[in-house]
């Protein structure tokens, strides 16, 4: 193996260029992409407020060597104690929702409680047909009504007996309720859920960014070589790649987004038909800074349709960005692919949501910004578990290895994809 070319240049493409440096040290890795700015582990500065510009990220994960191998890529890190919520009618419950039930007052500890232990008792073996069917069976009707069903449709922007359940499946992906926290929740007494995400961690300054640097720099150190530059177009030649036209690689990896990989490979025509069916929501992130300290908060869930953020998050309360009497806090937002977005509407919506909610007053608000990214949230479609592994084998049967959340249209965290990257191999 002499030369490996990884496509794309965010978190996967980098943790893969560095496994693969590792695994051949000998090897000429490439990693290519028109931007190297760390894609959704972005951070920008917005006079003198610090946001992480692709949402709410953090770093955790059930597996210790994962996240020693995360952390150990370079960088100063701190650790926090999770401090999030459910934001339901006006009430901070705890997250996750089982667990939390305990700050509700009797009578609705009894209705959830209730509704989580039915859904024990009457499961059953058979795979639910769709997400909304798995989530009635797995957390019972009242939660699932009055919480996460609105909640995800806020997300997913989808009916979601449309969406597929086969992602919650991945994992580590979702918290599921246990019978003896049920229990104590419903007593009164706090119980700690998602024990792998309680505590996470997060670079101490300069925002989610420094998390793609360290593994930028640890690329680097390797001898990972870096080459700006649009991917338009890989050919098979003989035994060889040839990556628009202007060099070459025996090996390709790429992170690039899987519905595009028809027009890039040259598929045949099967290939374009399947990927038209892959389906995504673009994401909206506003950013607000606030001339006050933050609450004692990390992020919140936001079920409530009258808002049009699904979460907020207190970034400033992440790292160790935020000087006192200044805080900063991001809200996402989720927009159905091609939708035309006005941004400058979502903004002050935002900040009018806020204040309904008690959450700031507008005379606090010193800044309010916002960007657009394309590729947010994959969709799992009810074919999505065929359309995807189509696409894949077109891709293997050319000797191409499709991975990460794009390049594999997968929900994955970014411990997910570094322990995914480990497995690799060429």
């Amino acid at each position: 193996m002499h030369r490996v070319v990884v496509l794309g240049g965010g978190w996967s493409g980098l943790v893969v260029a560095i496994h693969v440096k590792s695994l051949y040290p000998s090897a000429d890795v490439i990693c290519v992409d028109l931007d190297f700015g760390g894609g959704l582990l972005r951070s920008e500065v917005v006079g003198s407020y610090l946001f992480d510009v692709g949402g709410s990220h953090v770093v955790f994960s059930r597996r210790r060597d994962v996240l020693e191998g995360i952390l150990s890529l370079g960088g100063e890190w701190v650790s926090r104690g999770r401090a999030s919520f459910v934001l339901l009618n006006g009430t901070f419950v705890p997250y996750p929702f089982e667990n939390g039930i305990y700050a509700l007052p009797p009578e609705k500890r009894a209705r959830y409680g209730l509704s989580l232990i039915r859904a024990l008792i009457e499961q059953r073996d058979e795979r639910p047909r769709n997400f909304r069917e798995w989530l009635l069976r797995t957390f019972g009707r009242e939660v699932a009504e009055d919480y996460l069903i609105p909640y995800n449709e806020k997300i997913w922007k989808r009916s979601l007996d449309q969406i597929s359940a086969d992602w919650v499946y991945i994992p580590g992906r979702l918290p599921l309720p246990s019978l003896d926290e049920i229990v104590k929740a419903v007593a009164g007494i706090p119980t700690v859920g998602y024990r792998e995400q309680s505590v996470f961690y997060y670079p101490r300054r300069g925002g989610i960014v420094k998390q793609w640097e360290a593994a930028y720099r640890r690329a680097e150190a390797l001898g990972v070589r870096f080459l700006r530059e649009r991917v338009v177009e890989v050919k098979r030649v003989g035994g060889e790649f040839l990556i628009n036209d202007r060099f070459k690689a025996d090996r390709v990896v790429s992170t690039l987004p899987l519905n595009e990989a028809p027009q890039i490979f040259s598929l045949p025509e099967e290939a374009f038909k399947v990927a038209r069916r892959l389906d995504y929501n673009s994401v909206v992130v506003v950013g607000v800074g606030l001339r006050r300290d933050a609450p004692q908060r990390h992020w919140i869930y936001v079920p409530d349709k009258r808002y049009p953020f699904h979460r907020y998050a207190w970034i400033s309360n992440y790292g160790e960005d935020a000087p006192p009497g200044r805080s900063a806090l991001i809200a996402e937002i989720t927009v159905q692919r091609g939708q035309k977005v006005d941004l400058e509407g979502l903004k002050h919506e935002v900040v009018q949501g806020l204040v309904e909610l008690g959450e700031l007053r507008e005379g606090e608000v010193d800044v309010v910004t916002g960007w657009l990214h394309e590729y947010g949230y994959p969709i799992y479609t009810l074919s999505h578990s065929s359309d995807v592994g189509n696409l894949e084998r077109f891709l293997r049967e050319m000797g191409v290895v499709p991975f990460g959340r794009w390049g594999i249209w997968q929900y994955w965290n970014t411990d997910r994809i570094f322990e995914e990257a480990q497995k690799l191999i060429l």
